[in-house]
């Protein structure tokens, strides 16, 4: 028995759900899929998933956020395994929902897989994204948890839910991940990866980078966030006094890098190096 469950933010769900419909139906188990507008503005063709057996469909009216939107999920779940799949998703493997089920018995642990990208070069004003998506993102995964797609026993949830006071875009999977691990639940990665198509423009992603940055300065003063490779960075620079040359050269220097990360081939490099000049100048600045 599982619960799906499907955050919603102005994106169409519909192949989603129905894939998803498709291949649990096949697995003879009793299901549930539900799915939450957080607040959407854009709801497309979304509404007609609730003609699906076992969907449920619900739309709230104001945006409460991604965690607070995952918390309520999970109350609204009638069984103990919940697996959370993030709506700007598209599935490519036929046994994805069944690779999942086959993981229900493995109660004390909290299974995910693999974040993938299209092959297919997107747009030009996509293109940070997606080049980030594929040659990095997509290859950490193995050591770092994130809530894109996993599997969760409702019991062990109840122990350690999404922290709602994360309000802004950015690592409230992080916490998550950090907190479970301080209560000696284990993770488990599989190889079940989930295609990522919710491509945010250039402009955007980095903006939601810089966002995710400005929490973690704040969450790492409350948390044991020391085992981030950023943090880990910015602290060596700090012990070998050379923080303040990294914030000027980043200053001298963005102008220039925003023009090749805006351009049809960013530099990863050049990427890594903004994030990390970025985060200790608003470290030094707080």
């Amino acid at each position: 028995m599982i619960s799906i469950l499907i955050p919603c933010y102005n994106f169409n769900i519909t192949e989603l759900v129905q894939e998803i419909h498709k291949q649990t139906k096949k697995t003879n188990k009793k299901f549930e899929i539900i799915c939450a507008e957080d607040g959407s503005n854009k709801i497309f063709s979304n509404p007609n998933i609730k003609r699906l057996q076992n969907v449920k469909y619900l739309k709230l009216k104001k945006n409460i956020g991604r965690s607070k939107i995952r918390n309520f999920l999970a109350t609204e779940a009638t069984f103990n395994s919940l697996l959370f799949i993030d709506c700007d998703s598209k599935i490519e493997n036929e046994n994805f929902i069944e690779k999942y089920i086959n993981q229900i018995n493995n109660e004390k642990k909290i299974v995910y897989g693999q974040t993938i990208y299209e092959k297919q070069k997107p747009k030009k004003e996509q293109i940070l994204h997606w080049k980030y998506g594929i040659k990095i993102e997509s290859k950490r995964k193995k050591n770092i948890f994130s809530s894109h797609h996993f599997l969760i026993q409702k019991n062990i949830f109840k122990k350690v839910k999404f922290n709602e006071n994360i309000k802004n875009y950015g690592h409230e999977d992080t916490i998550f991940w950090v907190e479970l691990k301080k209560e000696n639940f284990q993770f488990d990665f599989i190889e079940n990866p989930l295609t990522h198509i919710g491509l945010e423009t250039n402009e955007r992603f980095l903006t939601k980078t810089k966002t995710a940055l400005e929490n973690l300065t704040m969450l790492n003063k409350k948390y044991d966030l020391k085992n981030i490779s950023i943090i880990k960075t910015h602290k060596k620079l700090s012990q070998f006094l050379l923080e303040n040359l990294m914030i000027y050269t980043f200053k001298v220097t963005e102008k220039m890098i925003l023009k090749n990360l805006f351009s049809e081939n960013p530099s990863m490099l050049l990427f890594q190096f903004y994030k990390l000049g970025y985060y200790c100048t608003i470290t030094k600045e707080i």
